[in-house]
């Protein structure tokens, strides 16, 4: 008698899919991306890919929320808040960096900005991210190290900084910066 589940998907295929996702961004933008290429460059089929998602939104959702995710799998959660508000945003600022997901967010604007389905996709995508920072300014808030009075203004603080350097001016992110940004939400320890 069968279950009636299926073969179990394969974390290589979900991977190769991500990863070819985020790269064709970055090399032709949203409009451009289609999943047939996602599939051609995964090295699988479209089929494959529509199981996965149902849609070219929320495949790019999916590449771009999983390398996120790859970044900060988790809250750090040292004997120190300021540290792990650190260590995430300098695990987020490689990863725009570092990897094709810097690009990707980059060509994302532009179609964001024109299409609610677009910006519905990305903020999908970083929501769960945002939810890590949120936990930890709430730490901050019951140490009595929050420097801003409302959570939610000091994510767009710490993110707003980050992603306008990346997107707009382009000035490269220190381990410094990220240390100045957060010492303006979180007071370090003395």
């Amino acid at each position: 008698m069968s279950s009636g589940a299926g073969r179990p998907r394969r974390a290589d295929v979900d991977q190769a899919i991500a990863r070819a996702t985020l790269e064709l961004l970055s090399e032709s933008g949203f409009e451009r991306l289609t999943i047939e290429a996602v599939a051609q460059r995964a090295g699988t089929g479209r089929p494959t890919v529509y199981r996965r998602f149902p849609s070219k939104a929320a495949l790019v959702a999916g590449a771009v929320a999983g390398s996120l995710a790859t970044a900060n799998p988790t809250a750090p959660r040292s004997d120190d808040v300021n540290t792990d508000v650190r260590s995430l945003l300098t695990n987020l600022v490689a990863a725009l960096d570092d990897t094709p997901l810097g690009t990707a967010v980059t060509e994302l604007i532009g179609p964001a900005a024109r299409d609610t389905n677009v910006a519905d996709t990305l903020q999908a995508a970083i929501a769960e991210r945002r939810e890590l920072i949120r936990g930890l300014l709430e730490r901050a808030g019951e140490e009595g190290r929050l420097r801003c009075a409302d959570v939610e203004a000091g994510i767009d603080m710490l993110l707003g900084a980050i992603y306008f350097r990346h997107l707009i001016t382009r000035q490269a992110m220190s381990p410094r910066f990220v240390g100045q940004i957060v010492d303006t939400v979180v007071q370090p320890r003395a």
